[in-house]
This record gives C-alpha cells, structure tokens and sequence, in this order.
C-alpha cells in the first residue's frame, strides 16, 4: 500500500511538473497568438470616422454673405427683407425656412505658399476625426477630388456686403474652376507665420492609441462652377499605407456657386428691370441687395 501510495503521489507531482514545464514552453506562444487576433480585430475597425457638420449659422453668422434661393421672391417677402436692414442673423432666420442657403465671400489671404492667387466664394463645415483603434495611424496627406461641376442654379441672390475686413480660420480648399482643374490646398487660414502654407506639407494627423479626436474648420472656394468632391485621406498605420474616402462610400460634399448673372451692378436704393434674361435687383436703402434671375 506504500509503495502504490508513494507511486501514485509520484505520478501526480510528476504530471504536474510536466504541464508546468508544458505552460512555461507555450507561453510565449500563446501571448504571441492572442496579440496577433488582438491586432486582427483592431484592424478590422475602421481605420478612422468621419464627421462632417455644416456651420450653424443661427449661432454664428459671418457679417459678410450671400443668401441662395432656388425662386424668385415674392412681392411682400422683398419688402419683409428690406424692413430687416440688412441684418444678416434677421435674413438668415426669415430664408432657411424657405430653402435659403449661405454663401460666404471670398476669403482674403496672405500670398499662399504654391502662388496660387485665386479667390472664391465658400460654404464652409466641421470635419470632425477620431479612430478607435488601439494602434496609433498617422494621416499625412488629403486630396479634394471633384466628382461632378456644373452652373449653379439659384434664381434669387440676396447680398449682404461687408462692413470691413473679418478674420477667417480652418483649412482652405480652393476648387474654383470646371471639373477638369484640379483642386489645390488645403491651407491655413488662421493668423500667424503658418498662413497661407499648405497644411499637410507642415504638418500630420496623429489619430488612435488614445489620441485625441482632430477638428479642422473646413472652407471650400468656388468661382463659376457648382462642384460635388470628395477628400481622399491618405494614412500609414503597422500594416502601411493605406486611403480612405471622406465622405465615406459614394458619398459626397456639395459647394454651390453664386450666378455670376445675379451679381450687383447698380447703385444702392436702385430697382429696375433690364431685359428678360436679366436679374432684377430690389435695394433697399439699408445696404443689402436682392436679386432675381428671370
């Protein structure tokens, strides 16, 4: 009974010692294999999201725009907006409901670091980025790409000149010019030594491994030309080099042209209708005028 007793305490002290000797050999190996999935399911993620929001301008109204309509107004809403006196906030609030949209003028600009001189008006937005991914990618270059352009279509232009001059900030994207030209930028816009550079030849977007989320201010210029683009995201991350749509899929972002028929020609406190193809313009004596395409 001894000897069967000390035999089998043998065996167990033995078996354990072996999956002990077997847990230390595979160790190693296991670590390695959960590491190897954990970084196959982070890379299953998306590599980045995109947040794209326009500009609410019931919180902030530039003091120099314009006001897109797809109509002509009506007699009684010209006069409405000429009791408004030109306040921008008070046009904003009586034509969004109407399917009103906002242009802001042209950005004006030191010399931009490539030479590039041209100018546009702009409807600008949040671009907001943020990657969940535990691995760290790095986004070090975004392309604007225009997918369609063609004449813009508003029949009535309301125009709500400047007072002076007003700073601007975010990243400019000039894609002024038909689908063939190519866009150029993006560049700073914000005050400072780094205005008028190109963003992405300065800097780079570090998203992941617990960075913080990146917000730009987003301000698109178009001259003649109604353009539908897209950006493409170039990003590295541990597997390479990779690049992404925003927005995502088929997606696109829309920048509407002013009609370049419905800009203001006459003097201030004028109405008079010229021609047929022509605008009209109604100006009141407070320092914003209305336009129609007939």
């Amino acid at each position: 009974m001894v000897v069967a007793a000390v035999v089998v305490l043998g065996g167990v002290v033995f078996a354990y010692y072996a999956n002990y000797v077997l847990d230390r050999a595979t160790s190693t190996d296991r670590v390695r294999s959960d590491k190897n999935a954990e970084k196959a399911i982070d890379r299953e993620q998306p590599a980045f999201v995109s947040t794209i929001t326009p500009r609410d301008y019931e919180q902030d109204m530039p003091e120099a725009v314009y006001v897109l309509l797809d109509r002509p107004l009506t007699a009684s809403e010209q006069a409405t907006l000429t009791a408004m006196k030109g306040d921008a906030a008070q046009v904003w609030a009586f034509m969004k409901p109407l399917g009103g949209r906002v242009v802001e003028r042209a950005t004006s600009m030191t010399p931009r670091e490539d030479g590039n001189g041209n100018r546009g008006e702009s409807q600008p937005f949040h671009l907001n980025l943020n990657s969940d991914r535990s691995a760290g990618l790095t986004i070090n270059s975004m392309t604007a790409v225009k997918d369609t352009c063609s004449a813009p279509t508003a029949k009535t232009v309301i125009d709500l000149p400047p007072a002076g001059s007003e700073p601007r900030q975010g990243l400019l994207w000039d894609l002024t010019g038909g689908k063939a030209v190519r866009p150029k930028g993006p560049y700073v816009l914000d005050e400072g030594e780094s205005q008028g550079k190109l963003y992405f030849h300065h800097n780079i977007v570090e998203l992941g491994n617990g960075q913080a989320n990146m917000a730009f201010l987003i301000r698109p210029e178009v001259s003649v030309h109604t353009c539908k683009w897209h950006i493409d995201a170039s990003y590295t991350d541990t597997s390479g080099y990779h690049t992404q749509r925003i927005p995502k899929g088929t997606g696109t972002i829309t920048t509407e042209a002013v009609p370049r028929k419905a800009r203001p020609v006459l003097p201030v406190h004028h109405q008079r209708r010229v021609g047929m193809r022509r605008p009209i313009e109604s100006e009141g004596l407070h320092g914003h005028r209305v336009l129609a395409l007939m």
